[in-house]
């Protein structure tokens, strides 16, 4: 299977809900005219990051009103998109849903937080605490919000759960000036390397530009392939849409070629936790 997808390197407006549904509209109208599939974009790409005392002003459930539609356009193109979400418990989460069909097929929840040095999130918002494993169209399919995506044992256990394609919307601040690339471009370079080259997933990463409160964001968005490595790359601190190409055959010839994931022996992993657990 072959299929298109749309990577939406947007600004969002912080705490605009309207501007920001009228945007995505807009983004996954113009992917659908170019033939795409599935569209993809940041995190918190409806409410904007920065929030702070915003953030309850923009919570919503995933089947709002405001959201409608959107999810009516996912009958034409499915989506994936960030927003703050009201909890069961009313707690806000960081979440994307996945649109398709006209419906949303599945919420994540953010599970890593970062709540250091510039990061704040634990101050305004709940912690998920399951990973997202669910099918699609497109194939066994996950989704990581930003900071997940840099923890391999999340990574390597979706993969383990047969996870094809990777969706990794992110809102990842501009840091690390100095040389050719910043610092933080090397680090999430280093995560969808691992992600495509090691563990055999096409790995849709979409990162936003633009800035919250002083808190600037510098794209650099990427289609990482099991097989061809970075195939579409985003410029820096501009705002695109760039479209991609999915060829699922390459997760296949990945495995033949570097059988990693075939060679996994979860066993072991289960041995140690229970291990360690009731030591």
């Amino acid at each position: 299977m072959t299929y298109t997808v749309a990577l939406a390197q947007v600004n969002p407006a912080c705490g605009d809900l309207e501007y920001n549904v009228k945007m995505h509209i807009d983004q996954a109208e113009r992917a659908l005219e170019a033939g795409a599939d599935l569209i993809v974009f940041p995190e918190l790409s409806l409410s904007g990051y920065l929030l702070k005392d915003q953030t309850l002003d923009v919570m919503r459930r995933a089947d709002c009103l405001e959201f409608a539609g959107l999810c009516e356009l996912s009958r034409h193109i499915a989506i994936c998109a960030g927003f703050v979400e009201e909890g069961e418990d009313g707690i806000p989460y960081n979440s994307a849903l996945f649109m398709d069909a006209g419906e949303v097929c599945h919420v994540h929840r953010k599970m890593y937080l970062p709540t250091h040095g510039m990061f704040e999130e634990l101050k305004f918002l709940g912690r998920g605490r399951e990973l997202s494993v669910f099918d699609t169209r497109f194939g066994r399919t996950g989704i990581v919000i930003c900071r997940d995506l840099f923890h391999p044992l999340e990574v390597s256990t979706m993969a383990a759960l047969g996870v094809e394609l990777l969706l990794a919307p992110s809102a990842m601040p501009a840091r690390g000036f100095g040389g050719e690339e910043l610092g933080i471009e090397q680090t999430v370079g280093l995560a969808l390397g691992s992600a495509s080259t090691f563990l055999g997933m096409f790995v849709v990463y979409v990162n936003r530009v633009g800035f919250d409160d002083g808190l600037g964001f510098y794209g650099r968005s990427a289609l990482s392939d099991p097989v061809g490595g970075i195939t579409v790359s985003a410029p820096r601190f501009e705002a695109v849409q760039l479209l991609g190409t999915v060829d699922t055959s390459h997760i296949a010839r990945h495995r033949y070629q570097l059988p990693i994931r075939r060679e996994e022996d979860l066993e072991i992993v289960r041995h140690a936790l229970e291990t360690r657990r009731n030591s």
